[in-house]
């Protein structure tokens, strides 16, 4: 085994049977010689010319994964393999269990030789497999350019797109952020116009793809092409390229050809703008009030009624002009205008609608942050009633314990000196009883742990007691 390492470096041992990685030197046994589809993917021709010799239907066999010998030598690129299996006349439209056939395996490692040869044998380009994806979705998925470049050139449609999602060629390369690829098959006729079932253009996903320099080749090259102007050229030169594009015949996916109305001319005063959009007869109505383009541009639906426009229809479809001049849409007169001219109307009620519900957000959160600031500050003044309330409560049960000791300093006196004086000592008396009845109820009122309001009995407002004592907040 270690001198057939060392002698192992050409295609001589292609031809010799797999036991010869068990054992040193051939026996007279039978050993077990290379299938048609090892020896294709490991590029020995001998091997495969002499299986085909022996039985001309092996170039049709498939393995368990549906592959062909013309699959196996297509994928790992081994040219002589393939020119040998075309000779001996294997189908090129043969496909594996994913119906992908040999042209497709070639294009995913990039084989561009194999390629020319797949396509100049007949291999159909637009054939899809389980993913729905023809030749060129697998090469610009790949990465690929030179492939690509070479199923452009013998035809592929650039603009073949999903079944599923609706996306194209291009709209794959924009995603992966090929910048070469996407030149490639702009320049290859594809369309940056077409978009997915989600609406999504090209350009669309490369911005959101976070390829913001892929977009911007993708929406210049939608304005200019490939050799019109560019924009440091004025926007007269790029405004020449549109009326050029829009003279041009239309084209759609499929079946589809997209309605298109006559070249857009760009007008140059009010008279023109007004026969573009048939109301040239209101032009003496303007010319009256001294209103140029200029100032129309600016003019309400309120300020044409005060002009002289009072029927509905013209004045709609001058606002409708005016928008349009300002949102840079063609000024055409046509049913699809109209109804975009709906959707702009719409859309400016639910931008009224929206303006409005934010203005009522912002007024309901300056009323709360005003109420809230105002439940600070009674909240504060709360807790420092509360206070207050308490030390008034103790101050009372103070004076209360000091009248009990009056109390019974009187009554001492009023023991000793009652035979000598009793008109002196009996007032006193009277007047400490007095005052120990008004702070027991004092200290009744301020006690913390009673609650206070209009139902409360014990409440100072109940009793008669406006003024006298200080009402307790809840």
């Amino acid at each position: 085994m270690a001198d057939l390492e060392e002698t192992w470096t050409e295609r001589n041992f292609y031809d010799r049977p797999l036991s010869v990685w068990l054992q040193d030197e051939y026996g007279d046994e039978d050993f077990l010689l290379l299938d048609i589809f090892t020896a294709a993917s490991i590029g020995c021709s001998q091997r495969v010319g002499d299986i085909i010799k022996k039985d001309k239907k092996a170039v049709g066999y498939k393995n368990k994964g549906g592959w062909t010998a013309l699959m196996y030598a297509s994928y790992y690129d081994h040219s002589d393999v393939v020119k040998l299996l075309l000779e001996a006349n294997a189908s090129v439209h043969l496909t594996n269990n994913a119906r992908c056939n040999a042209l497709m395996l070639a294009v995913m490692c990039g084989n561009e030789s194999i390629v020319e040869t797949l396509i100049k044998a007949g291999s159909i380009l637009e054939a899809r497999d389980n993913w729905d994806w023809t030749a060129l979705f697998h090469a610009v998925n790949s990465g690929h350019h030179s492939v690509v470049d070479t199923l452009l050139r013998h035809k592929a449609n650039p603009n073949s797109c999903e079944r599923r999602t609706g996306m194209t060629p291009l709209m794959y390369g924009a995603q992966h952020g090929n910048s070469s690829i996407v030149m490639t098959l702009l320049k290859g006729g594809a369309l940056v116009s077409l978009t997915t079932h989600q609406g999504h253009t090209a350009a669309r996903i490369a911005q959101d793809a976070d390829y913001p320099a892929i977009a911007a080749i993708i929406t210049k090259w939608g304005l200019q092409g490939e050799n019109g102007p560019s924009l440091p050229d004025g926007p007269a030169a790029v405004e020449a390229r549109l009326s050029q594009q829009a003279q041009l015949p239309p084209r759609g996916r499929g079946n589809v050809v997209p309605s298109v109305d006559s070249a857009r001319v760009i007008p140059t005063d009010l008279e023109t703008l007004l026969n573009q959009i048939g109301l040239g007869s209101y032009m003496s109505v303007f010319k009256e009030q001294d209103v140029d383009l200029q100032m129309f541009l600016t003019l309400t639906d309120q300020e044409l009624k005060e002009c002289g426009i009072h029927k509905l229809g013209p004045r709609r479809k001058m606002t409708s002009a005016i928008a349009r001049w300002h949102s840079n849409a063609p000024l055409w007169n046509s049913l699809e205008c109209a109804y975009a001219d709906k959707l702009e109307v719409e859309m400016q009620e639910l931008g009224v609608k929206l303006t409005e519900a934010m203005e009522t957000i912002q007024q309901t959160k300056a009323q709360v942050y005003q109420e809230h600031n105002l439940r600070v500050v009674t909240e504060g003044w709360i807790v420092e009633a509360r206070g207050r309330l308490h030390d008034c409560h103790q101050r009372c049960q103070m004076l209360l314990e000091q009248m009990s000791v009056m109390r019974h300093c009187a009554s001492v006196l009023s023991a000793q000196f009652s035979l000598i004086q009793p008109t002196l000592i009996s007032p006193l008396v009277e007047s400490i009883g007095v005052a120990t009845a008004h702070i027991d109820a004092l200290l009744k009122l301020t006690d913390p742990s009673v609650a206070r309001g209009p139902s409360n009995p014990s409440s100072p407002r109940r009793n008669g007691h406006q003024g006298s004592y200080p009402n307790t907040p809840r």
